[in-house]
């Protein structure tokens, strides 16, 4: 009896618990329809303000075409018929970066785009894979006298390349889209176009996205929906900001159009005077190889047998060899280059004394200002650096971009520094066989087993079998390398016998005497 009243229990309950379910839905449902419904509200609040501002002040005719002209996706200034040039075919689809837009010109052309347009207003490209955003967003800017929409792009891929061609002030970036996204999309304009200051805009407003878009060069970050007003205020603060960077960009570009044409001219063609100096370049398509601490002791271990070893920082957005070395930036390359082409003259003055002995000429201090140097100029740096060095060392970035391409060309020999993993080793076989596809000789690479014999790693033995090169060195996994990083100073000053160290002087010594009389160098193990 028991039994059977318990089960005529739960048959009453089930229609309760359905009847529960069912009311949990709906309420949920309506909550859904409710977000949408507001954020639908905001967005027709903003339309309704823009076509009352819009009826106080009627346009003219000329300003009717213009408007139509803003508002059309993918839209030019006018004057500008001039399609984008293709993407670069120098550098293949497997680059170890993710896919960017072509290089851009060199900072000193000015294209007729640029040349015909209004200098008295704010220029600004919109970026949003939803077509309605980039139309609201367009609406809004349109109806003030001292902004401009000159473009719309619908993923990050074709912002780049409209951002790099057309050279906005300002940049409205969504975050997630195809192809490319936000995120990715401002990081490489940071490099390629640094002219423009990038504004996020985005439902996420978790910290964590805010956090990424600052550290990938956004300059702003409004979350959907905003007003009008909103929109109009981040763009006039963020332009006012900006107007010292403007300047300086467009006072560079300037002094380097009357002049860094017949310089290039004449140091690329000019008379072969230039020192045999030895150049050694170090790469690796991997972040966290080690490949900034092979670079610094390289130098300084060159430094011991070769007196005037200069140490050049090519990372020029992100370069650190200030915080391995523990020194105050006072001068870097930029100083070098004051009118777009290197002074012999500032040499000296720019050229850091570091205790070991070893010179450096740093990165920028600013991000941004890496895009003003172009490979050409990385090509004649390094040729005035020449004059002043018994050899040169070069930490690279691990993109493969043009200037380091520049570099190895440049380079008598480049350190391919790879860590005893699978990823690490796949990655070095595809660079060679991209370098070796752009022409780029076997016999001036060298490989560097970086941290070798870690616990569970690949061999040395077995790397070795991949790999067909002249020069094969294995640094041994060694804790006291990234103390001295963490101390600011070289391994050779916190432990001169430190098994790192030692690898790394038998290697320089090695490298040189490749270099200076090339020989068959039996691989170190």
């Amino acid at each position: 009896m028991r039994i059977g009243h318990t089960r005529m229990s739960l048959d009453s309950l089930l229609p309760i618990l359905l009847s529960a379910l069912a009311v949990f839905i709906v309420l949920v449902l309506i909550v859904l329809l409710l977000r949408r419904s507001r954020r639908g509200a905001a967005q027709r609040a903003a339309a309704r303000r823009a076509k009352a501002k819009a009826a106080s002040a009627p346009a003219t005719p000329d300003e009717d075409e213009q408007l139509i002209a803003s508002l059309t996706a993918g839209a030019r200034p006018a004057g500008s018929t001039a399609e984008p040039e293709p993407a670069s075919k120098r550098l293949p689809e497997i680059l170890v970066p993710p896919p960017v837009a072509p290089e851009p010109p060199a900072p000193t052309i000015t294209s007729p785009a640029i040349a015909t347009r209004s200098a008295d207003k704010i220029h600004i490209l919109v970026v949003d894979d939803h077509r309605d955003t980039r139309e609201n967003v367009s609406r809004l800017i349109a109806f003030e006298p001292d902004m401009e929409v000159i473009g719309q792009a619908y993923n990050g891929l074709k912002g780049l390349e409209m951002a790099v061609e057309l050279q906005p002030e300002i940049v409205m970036m969504d975050i997630n889209m195809p192809d490319m996204d936000g995120i990715t999309a401002t990081r490489e304009m940071s490099i390629r176009a640094p002219y423009c200051q990038v504004i996020i805009m985005s439902v996420q407003v978790e910290r964590e996205y805010m956090r990424n878009a600052m550290l990938a060069g956004a300059r702003d970050y409004q979350s959907k929906p905003f007003t009008g007003d909103e929109l109009i205020s981040c763009i006039r603060r963020v332009y006012q900001a900006a107007r010292p960077h403007y300047q300086q960009i467009q006072e560079t570009r300037a002094a380097a159009a009357t002049s860094a044409a017949p310089s290039e001219v004449a140091v690329m063609t000019g008379p072969t005077s230039v020192p045999d100096v030895p150049v050694f370049a170090v790469y690796s398509p991997r972040g966290g190889s080690g490949k900034s601490a092979i670079a610094i002791h390289l130098a300084v271990a060159l430094q011991h047998e070769h007196p005037g070893v200069v140490l050049i920082d090519a990372d020029l957005q992100w370069g650190d060899i200030p915080i391995h070395l523990n020194i105050l930036p006072t001068a870097t390359i930029e100083d070098l280059i004051p009118k777009g082409r290197p002074e012999p003259d500032l040499l000296s003055t720019v050229l850091l004394p570091h205790p070991s002995g070893i010179k450096l000429l740093l990165a920028p201090q600013k991000p941004e200002m890496a895009g003003l140097i172009t490979a050409n100029t990385m090509i004649q740096v390094i040729r005035t650096v020449k004059s002043q060095a018994s050899a040169i060392v070069i930490d690279t970035s691990s993109y493969l971009t043009d200037h380091n391409l520049a570099v190895m060309e440049a380079a008598d020999l480049t350190l391919l520094v790879i860590t005893p993993d699978l990823p690490s080793v796949k990655s070095a076989k595809l660079f060679l066989e991209l370098a070796f596809a752009l022409d780029l000789k076997p016999d001036r690479f060298a490989l560097v087993i970086n941290r070798a014999a870690t616990p569970g790693s690949l061999q040395p033995q077995q790397i070795q079998k991949l790999f067909t090169l002249p020069q094969i060195y294995t640094i041994p996994d060694d804790p006291k390398m990234p103390l001295s990083g963490l101390k600011g100073v070289t391994i050779y000053q916190l432990s001169p016998a430190a098994p790192s160290g030692i690898a790394i002087a038998q290697m320089a010594h090695q490298a040189w005497q490749f270099v200076a009389a090339p020989v068959e160098v039996a691989a170190t193990q």
